[in-house]
């Protein structure tokens, strides 16, 4: 948005909002009135925040009325003149000072509709060009904007998309299955909240499984749905990856897992990763490692560990300081493994998480304990 035009708001506001103030009117009214905090108000009208072309001419219809008139008087201030013209036409000039004032007030709005055609173009390029899909729906769930990423995620061209109800759009395009996508949408539709969905599965019409993340984002106006942006991400090739390393995981023979870790080096994290040997190893085959702490993990793990004392007193101490190391535990089984942690990090080289690899030992090439 131009500063320009920022500036010529800020300006009427400052000036509409002392009437506005002195009618006993108050800017958490204003903030009440449109569902926003009433810092946010302030730094808009005071023109520290930059906003959006709907809630100026919401904040502008509050104080005042028409927009393009709210912004003459922004005009006129800016260009050290009285904000608002008062004085009745003389009789001898009248006609003439009303056709100059006429011709200014059209010229000013031309002008005004021009930036405000600008700005449109600019945000409307930037939504079209966007590497997610973004589609926007109205209060009855008919989508009336679809950005060019919606084809490369559907396969279906984004003019075709405009006009569909997302609760019958599986009906105007036969193969399309999209009942996770209109599960959550329904979802945000119903607690008027911001929702983060993913990995939901669609099925274009072509038969093409994608895997999708994103926002639904409710727009809520005095406490009623008005309409929903959906943002959509296509995770399909991370998701396919992370199903190919759990694949490849879960069939390594030696026994394997992967906790995230806390802000702090050491912490009861939770488990992210375990595959079939270390669930096997350790009793948890009937366990969504998923939904259980690190430490229900790791208190599961010790009632098949012999020497548990000496094995607790090594994880602490190699991940409290974030070391590599191994210790050889005696299994209930009767067999010795060699149980291996080390950090994992991730792109900035912080400490993400821990990984144990565990291996049982030959006991013919037995070695000592690290």
């Amino acid at each position: 948005m131009s500063s320009d035009l920022q500036d010529i708001f800020s300006l009427a506001a400052k000036y509409y909002f002392k009437k506005y103030k002195k009618q006993g009117g108050a800017q958490a009214e204003i903030a009440e009135k449109l569902g926003i905090t009433q810092s946010y108000v302030s730094a808009v009208m005071s023109g520290s925040r930059m906003a959006s072309l709907e809630l100026m001419e919401q904040i502008a219809g509050i104080l005042y009325g028409p927009f393009e008139e709210f912004l003459a008087v922004g005009r006129r201030i800016q260009k050290g003149l009285e904000p608002e013209i008062t004085k009745k036409p003389e009789p001898k000039q009248g006609v003439e000072k009303l056709i100059a004032q006429l011709t200014h007030y059209v010229m000013d709005h031309q002008r005004i509709e021009k930036e405000l055609a600008a700005t449109k173009d600019f945000y409307q390029d930037i939504v079209q060009n966007l590497q997610s899909g973004v589609i926007v729906t109205d209060y009855e769930d008919t989508v009336f904007f679809a950005n060019r990423m919606m084809f490369d995620i559907t396969n279906i061209p984004q003019e075709r998309l405009l006009g569909i109800n997302i609760f019958s759009v599986e009906d105007k395009f036969p193969g399309l299955e999209s009942a996770e996508f209109s599960t959550k949408y329904q979802e945000a539709k119903k607690s008027l909240q911001p929702l983060f969905y993913e990995n939901i599965t669609v099925v274009t019409p072509g038969g093409h499984k994608t895997y999708l993340s994103g926002w639904m984002i409710p727009k809520v106006s005095e406490g009623e749905f008005e309409g929903m942006t959906c943002t959509i991400r296509d995770t399909t090739r991370s998701q396919e990856l992370t199903m190919l390393l759990s694949i490849t995981l879960d069939n390594n023979p030696d026994a394997i897992g992967i906790t995230k870790m806390k802000e702090k080096p050491w912490g009861y994290g939770t488990t992210y990763f375990t595959n079939k040997k270390m669930r096997k190893l350790f009793g948890h085959q009937e366990t969504d490692y998923k939904n259980i702490s690190l430490k229900e993990s790791l208190d599961r793990c010790e009632k098949f560990i012999r020497n548990k004392k000496r094995w607790r007193n090594f994880l602490a101490q190699h991940a409290a300081k974030g070391l590599k190391g191994s210790f050889i535990i005696r299994h209930t089984n009767g067999k010795e493994y060699r149980w291996t942690s080390e950090n994992l990090l991730d792109n900035d080289g912080k400490q993400w998480g821990r990984m144990a690899v565990v291996k049982e030992i030959d006991q013919g090439r037995r070695k000592g304990d690290d």
